[in-house]
């Protein structure tokens, strides 16, 4: 057995010894623990530093009870769904909105801070970019780019985002949709 000292920030060490404490096992094996997998991900060519994002990730993924597949597939489901009852598929995609809002306000507060979440889960959704502007007015740009491969998923990718808007409380003052792309300037609903 190896022996060293490392020297870490005071808040940091009070930080992992009350969660040693906490997790009933002793500094020397979390510490091990906790080595042992930063090691595992850096050799692994993974980054440390997005463990905890990682970590965030799959735990919303599981309140959410996702199932993951592939995007081409989902497009093609949606593609046929659509012929035969978009109105209905696009209802659909309204409620899981809906549904969905109050998980992901466990993540973010603020519509504003679903730009880090989305940044979050980056590497498992189709989405590319997720951008959120504050204007002075009050209102916020929305701009999202892989919200799809084809035009019925995308309009279905805007039905979910009208959804969740609705859930922070905003109502959307003006769309553009191209297939892939949505950007939308949306509003308090008080201020309507």
């Amino acid at each position: 057995m190896a022996r060293t000292n490392i020297s870490v920030d005071q808040g940091i060490f009070d930080e992992f010894s009350s969660e040693a404490e906490r997790q009933n096992k002793t500094l020397f094996a979390f510490a091990n623990e906790s080595l042992l997998a930063v090691s595992k991900i850096s050799a692994e060519g993974g980054n440390p530093s997005n463990l905890y994002k990682m970590w965030r990730t799959v735990s919303l993924l599981r309140e959410m009870d996702v199932v993951t597949l592939p995007s081409d597939f989902v497009d093609g489901m949606i593609t046929q769904l659509s012929t035969v009852d978009k109105a209905s598929l696009l209802k659909a995609f309204h409620d899981l909105g809906s549904r969905l809002v109050g998980v992901l306000k466990i993540a973010a507060d603020d519509l504003t801070e679903l730009e880090d979440v989305a940044k979050d889960f980056a590497a498992i959704l189709p989405i590319k970019e997720f951008r959120t502007k504050n204007n002075q007015d009050g209102t916020v740009e929305i701009d999202i780019v892989g919200a799809g491969r084809k035009m019925e998923s995308t309009e279905c990718v805007f039905e979910f985002l009208t959804a969740v808007l609705n859930g922070y409380g905003y109502h959307i003052m003006k769309k553009e949709i191209n297939i892939g792309t949505i950007m939308i300037l949306a509003g308090k609903k008080n201020t309507m």
